[in-house]
């Protein structure tokens, strides 16, 4: 009979060893697979709600155009349930009038690489309202599969709105310009002359009569003429200054300055650059017409002082600087520029587009400081800038 053989000793306690050890590595390696299945499953669903509920509207698109995957965003942007949307051709949402435009823009993007751009009136389900989308497009080719298009959809309706708006306030704008210049010739033109002519009337008379009530009521009549003829060319400055084109921003401003001083009780101090800044004719007039409108919400409404108006020219920009302070019988705490005077100048310096930093101390007594600065374009590019030149 055979003798059986045994194991040696120890050997079945150390395979029994090697297997717990093994099965705790196991147990290990699948709790680290549980908690990283677990942590996909997260970013799965954080990057789902980061897609669904982005700003914008994401599709895909095969060559067709027809919808094959969107999200939420882009959904409500169509007016439209999701899944309804799929196997619709995106060119349903777009206007009649756009058709073309996006049948030409989807060839462009087919047979050409990199992202493209266009902005189109889109339709909303249901909807006859037209609103404007911008549509940034990419072709994407993934292996094995047909070609793709990916479409981002953002709503600019409020932006191409307020673009209108700002090209009917310029050209607003210009109008009103054009009728100041109309106005401002047939006063020089016109009226100046006429009563030009009339005073020559009045002077050629002088020697026909010796009585001194008759010169004294002549040279009453010939200081009204004067007093006439000398608001005319007040009103013409003001309505369209000459010398703005002529001499220069500068020129103007000091005119401006010198007018208004000897109109009221104004002591002032300039401090102009005396090279010329290189602008167009568009944003010369709308400099000279903000100084003009802060000049007047200074002095006449405000009441004003003291003036004082610089400026710098620096590359690529034209620094203004306006410097005032109050009455002295101003009560001490109280603004001394009203909030909606400081808005509108804040208007205006944005609708030009520039920046403007006013510093408003509540004592009367201390110095209000405005200062404007003014990015210039080219001379080619700035006649298309347009500021309220009202």
């Amino acid at each position: 009979m055979p003798s059986q053989r045994h194991p040696p000793d120890g050997l079945a306690e150390k395979l029994a060893h090697e297997l717990h050890v093994h099965q705790i590595e196991l147990e290990s390696q699948n709790e680290e697979l549980r908690r990283t299945k677990s942590d996909l499953s997260a970013a799965r669903d954080r990057y789902q709600d980061l897609f669904d509920f982005a700003p914008v509207g994401y599709f895909t698109l095969n060559r067709d155009g027809v919808i094959q995957e969107c999200n939420l965003t882009g959904a409500i942007l169509l007016g439209e349930h999701r899944t309804a949307l799929k196997g619709c051709r995106f060119s349903r949402f777009v206007s009649p009038a756009d058709c073309d435009g996006w049948h030409l823009f989807t060839r462009k993007v087919l047979g050409a690489d990199g992202p493209h751009r266009i902005e189109l009136a889109l339709l909303r389900a249901g909807s006859q309202d037209a609103w404007h989308g911008q549509i940034d497009c990419q072709q994407m080719a993934l292996p094995g599969q047909e070609p793709t298009l990916w479409v981002t959809l953002t709503d600019v309706t409020a932006r191409v709105l307020a673009d209108f708006d700002q090209r009917v306030a310029a050209l607003d704008a210009d109008a009103r310009e054009l009728e100041r210049h109309r106005v401002a010739l047939e006063l020089h033109e016109d009226l100046g002359q006429r009563l030009s002519a009339l005073k020559m009337e009045l002077v050629s008379l002088a020697p026909c009569e010796k009585s001194e009530v008759y010169r004294e009521r002549l040279g009453g009549l010939l200081a009204s003429l004067d007093d006439a003829v000398s608001t005319v060319r007040r009103i013409t400055q003001d309505l369209r200054p000459p010398m703005l084109n002529d001499l220069g921003l500068a020129a103007a401003i000091e005119w401006l300055v010198h007018d208004t001083a000897r109109r009221v009780d104004l002591s002032f101090t300039l401090s102009l650059d005396a090279v010329a800044p290189d602008m167009g004719e568009q944003t010369r007039l709308a400099l000279y017409r903000f100084v003009q409108q802060a000049v007047a919400l200074l002095v006449f409404d405000a009441g004003s002082i003291e003036l004082h108006i610089g400026t710098h020219c620096a590359p690529g920009r034209f620094v203004l600087v306006l410097r005032s302070r109050w009455q002295c019988k101003a009560k001490p705490g109280t603004t001394p520029l009203e909030p909606e005077a400081a808005r509108i100048l804040e208007h205006r310096a944005r609708a030009m587009g520039g920046r403007l930093v006013i510093d408003l101390p509540r004592d009367p007594l201390v110095w209000i400081h405005l200062e404007l600065v003014m990015p210039l374009a080219k001379p080619q590019d700035t006649d298309a800038e347009h500021g309220d030149t009202r």
